[in-house]
């Protein structure tokens, strides 16, 4: 199959490439004496150019680092260079900063191979598809979801206090009735009658607030669907739109994560964008299992002036708010020795296993 694929040529796939309706590309790749992977474009198709607003000729024979912010060039390329190790189609999110935009893409990598057995991978095909519209669309649904469910946590609390507050009244009934009984003498004109009747009405009165009280439990939130989150991608995808050229040095995590995507993307960038701001030269960013279904991501910048919370500006109260909906909680810190930290709890579980997987080289 693979000298099948060699065989066909580069002019016969740039042929079908134009044929396709998607944004595709053509790597050329070769490997230096250490053996990491150096890729230039061999062919970008015209819907390519269409949908992204690149010149398309400016990239022939270019590598990314040639023609591509710093950062954005890292980030293609440690895809480019897993799916050349890997020798197997890869498939991934990818957030790029276009002419057009910043702009959501899956793409999809299928490498071809050189003549005779186990040949290396001389070129690699990628097909692009604009999944911007429907991953903005999730985005704004969180948020839009995050306020709704802290108006309505806000309801249930004003009605939870509501039905405790007409409670205590109706208890305080009850006990009076209790007073009165004690030494009542029934004279056959039907007060004792009257008296359990009333008890009675109080009795199912309270029943019932019982019952609204526990009716309330649909207006809370329901447990997050997780999902698994390349967070490693994440974080390059984000450092290269908030620092393109590399201006910062950025320490990111490595570490397969489930989470929910929506909100640790939302999040992740509006740190990131903030500290971003204020650092001199570095950021680090770490993540860890604090227990079962908690994550903390920590994010500390050198930056030399001290901040108190009120002045970490707008943005950070949008996070800290999806924070907050989501049960976690967002601290920050700033001194001029030891510069700013904000530290964010969400739910979320680290994928071990896969991220030794990761570290051995394998997939």
């Amino acid at each position: 199959m693979s000298g099948k694929l060699r065989w066909i040529g580069s002019p016969q796939i740039k042929q079908v490439m134009e044929l396709v309706g998607l944004p595709s590309f053509l790597l050329d790749v070769s490997a230096d004496a250490s053996g990491q992977g150096q890729f230039r474009f061999g062919h970008l198709n015209g819907q390519h150019e269409t949908e992204t607003g690149i010149d398309v000729a400016a990239l022939i024979g270019k590598s990314p680092h040639d023609v591509l912010p710093q950062r954005q060039a890292d980030t293609v390329v440690a895809n480019y260079e897993r799916c050349r190790i890997s020798r197997e189609i890869e498939s991934y999110v990818e957030l790029l900063e276009l002419p057009s935009g910043p702009r959501w893409w899956r793409t999809t990598l299928s490498p071809i191979f050189g003549a005779g057995k186990g040949g290396p991978v001389t070129q690699i095909i990628g097909v692009a598809v604009d999944v911007t519209q429907a991953n903005q669309h999730e985005i704004e649904l969180t948020q839009q979801l995050s306020s709704q469910r802290a108006a309505s946590e806000k309801v249930r609390a004003f009605a939870t206090n509501s039905i405790l507050d007409s409670k205590s009244p109706l208890r305080s009934i009850l006990a009076y009735l209790d007073m009165l009984r004690d030494g009542f003498l029934d004279l056959g004109d039907g007060k004792a009658q009257h008296l359990n009747t009333i008890q009675t009405i109080v009795v199912d009165a309270i029943d019932e607030l019982d019952e609204v009280l526990c009716s309330t439990d649909h207006l809370r939130e329901s447990p997050v669907e997780f999902v698994e989150i390349d967070l490693a991608h994440m974080c390059r995808d984000i450092a290269a739109l908030v620092d393109p050229e590399g201006r910062i040095a950025m320490t990111l995590p490595n570490l397969p994560i489930d989470g929910d995507w929506a909100v640790t993307q939302v999040v992740l960038r509006c740190l990131l964008e903030q500290a971003t701001f204020r650092a001199a030269s570095s950021i680090e960013v770490t993540v860890e299992e604090l227990q079962s279904g908690v994550l903390a991501f920590t994010i500390t910048d050198d930056s030399a002036f001290e901040q108190n919370g009120a002045e970490w500006g707008g943005d950070m109260a949008m996070a800290a708010a999806l924070v907050k909906e989501r049960g976690g909680e967002l601290t920050t810190t700033s001194c001029l020795t030891d510069g700013a930290t904000v530290r964010v709890t969400l739910p979320g579980v680290i994928h071990y296993a896969k991220a030794a997987h990761k570290q051995m080289g394998v997939g």
